[in-house]
């Protein structure tokens, strides 16, 4: 009798420390962001937030914005409007999207899967270093999104247990406005959209009665948030304007999918043939980010890796276990937003994974679960395909360590070294072994042993691996949560110097102050340039071929040209190789009016110098 009670004071004394955590970490990002005079680093969202503010138009550098959809911005144009559009309101709204996005994701996850692991998914999470710095350094959608998409799906869940719908109506209303905002902060959360269909499809299948009543509850935020979505594409399509005429960026986020690498648009468009490397790239760089993310620590980017390959099958096994049977919302949601960014042509971003880390987390655990229940129930079976899968990866890693293949998939993501792929032949080696081993006793009549085994370690029964569990998550949120403290403490006095777009800022100050009112810059970020020289600028393209870029200059009536220079280019060629292409057929129209060790600043005349003629292109 007492056993009861005693639980739920374990179970209440989880609860609040789990919310006193992210109590704690929300306060402490609300109070430690980039202590700057103006941004740092992106400026993009705080100035389209200015524009509806201040002009009413959804507007940056002069044009209008039609790939970003506007939810972040009208967020933060209604906070604004109450406490001012200054750097400490627009991180203050993601620190507490975050802190409550966490809390949302906690109550989800306990519903769904118990404490344990909305705990530990939770505040691993939270103790990120990679989230804080992200968090405090840039104004991005990432959190709001992930904090309104977890609340959508902690509503549907909601509204999908009540028995009656007249008693779901209030959380009918908050879906109904939920599931179309989340749409409007990221165009990706039309696989919110794509889950509710596919969910309300499988129910159908399986049984029918439930599958018309999820019908019949979710239609109307589906219809509220299609109509969300078509009116943005609608009014981003009629006033899209287009500087250069260039696949993908800045078209819409369907034109991306479409090019071979979306950083290098010269590439043109991708093939059939391009699109499994495609996805074997996004696959390990996107697990390689989880882990990072989660565990502190890289990973060598090659699929036979243990931490790559492991991943793989135990989060596919747990989302099979979860949608076999017609799963939830959850589960649909996270197959298609996965699949979006597997098709995905741009380098792997840490913020891509933000949103759907809890999930993971919910997968992989009931990935543990399942094959345990595939040993218990099918021990020889089960077995011999993990000593048949064993043999596969340490023939793959043989062949990474002999060179036959290429060991990182990713040049631009390069972690770890030659000696971990001959560590990783060997491990799966003794992996293939010991399955085979297995399976010979099970052969000789030793299955009931086996079988016993397997329920020795069930997880959660077992005291030692209840132990080692709660050891090591504690490790990790430790010094996470020290990291996150000493980056709070560089934010307070944050050196310009050391973010990545300090050439640029470096040379807009100089344009603002030496170049006369009124010129065209043309940079590669044009949103920076504009939001620190406070002139019209243009988008500098990557684009190698000089007379395109010559013809733009000459439309666009360029008089300013900023180029940086970066150790690593985000975009494909750098505008240093692209000035240099541009300079060799027509550098007699170019006079260079600053140099800098990070910059250079030219101005565009409108003939050339007397004496000296233009070259050609080629010439």
């Amino acid at each position: 009798m007492q056993l009861q009670p005693k639980r739920s004071q374990v179970a209440r004394a989880v609860d609040l420390a789990v919310y006193l955590f992210i109590s704690f970490l929300g306060i402490f990002q609300f109070t430690h962001y980039q202590h700057a005079p103006d941004y740092l680093n992106d400026v993009t969202y705080p100035d389209l937030a200015s524009s509806l503010l201040h002009h009413s138009a959804y507007t940056v550098r002069l044009l209008p914005e039609t790939t970003l959809p506007p939810g972040l911005p009208l967020v933060l144009t209604i906070v604004g409007r109450f406490f001012g559009l200054t750097p400490a309101v627009s991180f203050g709204v993601i620190a507490i999207s975050t802190a409550v996005g966490l809390f949302v994701t906690y109550e989800f996850l306990r519903r769904v899967e118990g404490r344990a692991v909305a705990a530990v998914a939770c505040l691993l999470f939270a103790s990120s270093p990679v989230l804080f710095e992200f968090n405090t350094g840039l104004v991005f959608p990432e959190m709001p999104y992930f904090c309104v998409s977890m609340a959508v799906l902690l509503l549907s869940l909601k509204v999908d247990r009540f028995r009656q719908t007249r008693s779901a109506i209030p959380y009918l209303v908050l879906l109904g406005f939920g599931l179309p905002l989340a749409i409007l902060i990221r165009s990706v959360g039309v696989a919110l959209l794509l889950g509710i269909v596919s969910w309300c499809c499988a129910s159908l299948v399986l049984d029918r009665d439930n599958g018309r009543k999820r019908i019949a509850r979710f239609a109307v935020p589906f219809v509220l948030a299609m109509l969300a979505q078509l009116t943005w594409g609608i009014w981003a399509q009629r006033h899209q304007v287009v500087e250069w005429q260039l696949p993908g960026y800045p078209g819409s986020y369907m034109s991306q999918l479409r090019v071979k690498d979306g950083q290098h648009p010269e590439l043109g468009y991708a093939t059939i043939s391009d699109v499994p490397a495609r996805i074997a790239i996004n696959v390990v760089t996107r697990e390689t980010g989880f882990l990072r993310l989660m565990l502190r620590r890289n990973f060598a980017e090659f699929w036979s890796s243990p931490a790559i390959a492991g991943f793989t099958v135990v989060l596919l096994i747990g989302l099979w276990f979860s949608v076999k049977n017609g799963g939830q919302l959850c589960d649909w949601y996270f197959l298609f937003y996965e699949c979006i960014f597997l098709a995905w042509p741009w380098d792997y971003r840490d913020r891509f994974v933000f949103p759907i880390v809890p999930l993971a987390c919910l997968y992989l655990w009931r990935g543990i679960l399942g094959i345990r229940n595939l040993l218990i129930a099918r021990p020889k079976w089960t077995s011999l395909g993990l000593a048949f899968a064993g043999l596969l990866l340490c023939f793959a890693s043989a062949a990474f360590a002999l060179g036959f293949l290429k060991f990182h998939v990713n040049p631009r993501h390069v972690h770890g070294d030659h000696l971990q792929v001959v560590l990783v032949t060997f491990f799966w080696g003794l992996f293939s072994i010991a399955a085979f081993l297995v399976f010979r006793v099970q052969q000789i009549g030793g299955s009931a042993s086996i079988i016993r085994m397997a329920h020795t370690f069930r997880p959660g029964l077992s005291i030692s691996a209840a132990i080692l569990t709660v050891s090591t998550v504690a490790f990790l949120v430790i010094t996470g949560a020290k990291a996150i403290i000493v980056a709070g403490r560089a934010n307070l006095d944050p050196d310009p110097a050391e973010v990545s777009l300090f050439p640029e800022f470096k040379a807009s100050n100089w344009i603002r102050t030496h170049e006369p009112e009124g010129a065209v810059v043309m940079a590669r970020e044009p949103e920076f340039v504009f939001h620190y020289s406070h002139e019209k600028t243009v988008w500098f393209p990557p684009i190698s071929n000089a007379g395109v870029l010559m013809d733009g200059i000459r439309r666009h009536q360029v008089g300013i040209i900023e180029v940086s220079r970066h150790e690593n280019s985000y975009w494909l060629p750098s505008e240093e190789d692209c000035f240099e292409s541009l300079s060799r057929s027509y550098g007699v129209f170019f006079r260079l009016v600053q140099r800098d060790s990070d910059y250079q600043v030219y101005e565009v005349l409108d003939r050339p110098a007397i004496g000296s003629r233009p070259q050609g292109p080629g010439r």
